[in-house]
């Protein structure tokens, strides 16, 4: 049997999504601009790590562990689909530098336009999946799920700053306990779903996850400040481009709960590293 995913799901996450990003364009300015300039070679480092060797990883997992079907339709999705919109919030959680944390994430996220309907054309020649997805459906994904709210919350800052000082702390808050109800929501949700699917999404998501954070932290070299910042942005993926694949495909509901799957492994390991590195650092 078929576990439906609710209508009402999409609206929340995306909601809350949207959310977030505006509350971390509150702390965008040409700061940020000027600290992805100063590390260039450790943004083109981090950049390929994020395009090429993270995605290779994930057809190598697939083809070597005999992984079939809606989970390994939805590893390979999720490897393919960069710049997770918590991923600035949890490099700078982890003691990352807060102005070039936002300059990789955006470059990366701009970038997806291009790079997510070349890697899918790549999949295509590999498994004859006859994938479909053009530059401008990602283009609208990531405008309103990221670039949009970015961009309010920046121009705020810039026209309000005593307001966008005042309501960035509170609005963090409020959007730290808003995406903890989403993920819950999700758990309760998609767990059905999930079982059905089984554990290897979980699995693989947590592997790919430890193997991405030590491409990352390796393309800072010996920045310290920015090791944190690479680690989570090559490790993060992007579940809604993933889903927005999936929709466009007309994919079974199942490969919904191997990229969520994928998402929750990623998740377990992302935590544990950014807690790791607030100990270290205290």
């Amino acid at each position: 049997m078929t576990v439906p995913v609710p209508f009402w799901l999409a609206p929340l996450v995306g909601t809350v999504v949207f959310c977030v990003m505006f509350s971390l364009g509150l702390m965008l300015g040409r700061e940020q601009i000027a600290a992805a300039r100063q590390r260039s070679g450790i943004l083109a480092l981090a950049l390929f790590a994020v395009l090429i060797p993270v995605p290779a990883l994930a057809v190598l997992l697939v083809k070597l562990a005999g992984i079939k079907g809606v989970a390994a339709a939805g590893i390979l999705l999720m490897a393919i689909s960069p710049g997770a919109p918590v991923a600035i919030r949890r490099a700078i959680d982890a003691g990352g530098d807060q102005a070039f944390a936002p300059g990789l994430h955006l470059v990366i996220v701009a970038l997806a336009i291009v790079t997510v309907p070349a890697s899918l054309a790549i999949l295509d020649q590999l498994y004859q999946a006859h994938f479909t997805i053009s530059p401008s459906h990602v283009a609208r994904q990531v405008f309103f799920a990221q670039l949009l709210p970015l961009g309010l919350g920046a121009g705020l800052r810039a026209w309000r700053p005593q307001m966008a000082s005042i309501v960035e702390a509170p609005l963090t808050r409020a959007t730290n306990l808003a995406m903890l109800a989403a993920v819950a929501a999700l758990l309760v949700v998609l767990w059905p779903l999930l079982a059905q699917v089984g554990w290897v999404p979980v699995a693989a998501g947590a592997g790919l996850t430890l193997c991405a954070l030590a491409l990352g932290a390796a393309c800072a070299v010996r920045d310290a400040a920015a090791r944190p910042v690479a680690a989570i942005a090559v490790a993060m993926r992007n579940p809604g481009l993933a889903l927005l694949i999936a929709t466009v495909n007309d994919m079974p509901p199942g490969v919904v709960a191997a990229v969520f799957g994928y998402a929750l492994g990623l998740a377990v390991i992302v935590s544990a590293f950014v807690a790791w590195e607030g100990r270290r650092k205290r």
